[in-house]
């Protein structure tokens, strides 16, 4: 009987964490709650697709890959207010957010994290993360938060019934088709299938992975998109150490960037070569795949944008999210591990060394421009044609015209 009630009071402890993950990470939203606005391209970009183009714009590239996610949340918000728009897609993306963090939870995630009470700690873990000025709220970033499931799932068996394995295959689909990170992603969805022994499952996933990186590939190959580049090693070094570290540990508001030489800066250096050492050292098996997808991840960041990576805590951060996410996963697979006491005595340590970017980033800040939308309603309530609105910053406008001229970026057309 004892041992059965210690596992039912674990069973309460962990589902009391998970409440409490919930709340803490609807509670972040506070500040946009009371001041709700449009990010830039969900505006721009995700309000006005499906307003002027409907169901066509589920599959209409921008920047160079499919959004299916975040033109799926817009076309299903379409019948809203425009007035409503800001708090209605605050909230669902709140709420797709933490299901993309839910995979946290599963029990297949039982080989690395025995026990509810571990799978629970980390969800509340990611709940808490620092540095999601820019990914958390809008619908045009879940794709970054959609990564952090990604790698959840390469780290987790198979699902054990029928519907749970359809489940994964759809929902790895819709998130393949929206965004480029599942092309980086393939890789590690092979290295599952080798790791589980080749099941027909995983088999499965790893054919749709394929198939729905290949289908972004040809996007962006067929666009004509282009990024700044310039990135090297050394910016790669910094933006681990500075971007990851640093704001791991101080967040995101402290501007951590371009002090090399400063505590702050040796401080997020010794902390990431100790979380390096101490997981590959106690859990190498799950450890170097997940650091390699660490290194893979930024580094295409890097390719890409070269030193604007460096420019400030809020430069590009939607590219330090999943990162930081893989070394707070990589702990609690530690703390969890059968590893000697000390090392999970440190690992727990160097995860509870973010407590203060988790308090300097708690409540992400309200967008810097938060026009009136009342004039843009009544506009497109009137029929009035084409109808703007400036959001968000400088260059950045919703134009409607949902019954107008065709628009062709942003200017009416017969088309």
């Amino acid at each position: 009987m004892d041992r059965v009630t210690d596992r039912g009071t674990r069973r309460v402890l962990a589902a009391a964490l998970v409440a409490v993950g919930v709340a803490l990470f609807a509670a972040r939203a506070l500040p946009r709650f009371r001041d709700p606005a449009l990010f830039a391209e969900d505006g721009e970009i995700f309000l006005a697709g499906a307003y002027n183009e409907g169901l066509a714009a589920l599959l209409e590239p921008y920047a160079g890959y499919l959004h299916l996610v975040p033109r799926l949340v817009a076309a299903a918000t379409v019948w809203v207010p425009i007035t409503a728009v800001p708090l209605v897609y605050l909230v669902a993306t709140v709420v797709i957010h933490l299901a993309f963090l839910a995979p946290a939870l599963s029990r297949r995630l039982d080989p690395v994290l025995p026990s509810a009470l571990y799978r629970s700690g980390l969800f509340v873990s990611l709940c808490l993360l620092p540095a999601l000025w820019e990914v958390y709220g809008n619908i045009a970033n879940l794709i970054f938060a959609a990564a952090t499931a990604l790698t959840l799932v390469v780290i987790s068996v198979d699902p054990r019934t029928r519907p749970g394995r359809w489940i994964e295959i759809v929902a790895i689909g819709l998130i393949g088709l929206s965004g480029p990170l599942i092309v980086l992603f393939v890789p590690f969805f092979v290295w599952r299938w080798l790791r589980l022994g080749r099941t027909r499952h995983s088999l499965a996933v790893t054919i749709v992975a394929v198939a729905t990186a290949a289908v972004q590939l040809s996007v962006y190959l067929s666009s004509d998109r282009s990024t700044p580049g310039g990135g090297t090693v050394t910016i790669l070094v910094r933006s681990a150490v500075e971007r990851v570290g640093g704001g791991y540990l101080v967040g995101h508001r402290a501007g951590f960037v371009g002090a090399l030489g400063s505590p702050t800066a040796v401080a997020a250096a010794l902390w990431l070569t100790a979380a390096v050492v101490l997981t590959c050292w106690a859990v190498g098996r799950i450890a170097v795949p997940l650091w390699l997808l660490f290194v893979v991840l930024l580094a295409s960041a890097v390719n890409a944008y070269g030193p604007i990576v460096l420019a400030s805590g809020e430069a590009l951060q939607r590219h330090i999210t999943t990162p930081m996410a893989i070394v707070v996963i990589l702990m609690w697979v530690t703390i969890a591990s059968r590893a000697l006491t000390a090392v999970r005595v440190v690992a727990a340590g160097l995860l509870l060394c973010g407590a203060l970017g988790v308090v300097r980033d708690f409540a992400p800040e309200p967008y810097p421009f938060r026009p009136d939308l009342r004039p843009l309603e009544r506009c497109v309530e009137a029929d009035a044609g084409v109808c703007r609105q400036l959001i968000f910053g400088p260059g950045w406008e919703v134009v409607l015209a949902p019954d107008g001229p065709r628009l062709v970026g942003g200017t009416p057309t017969d088309g």
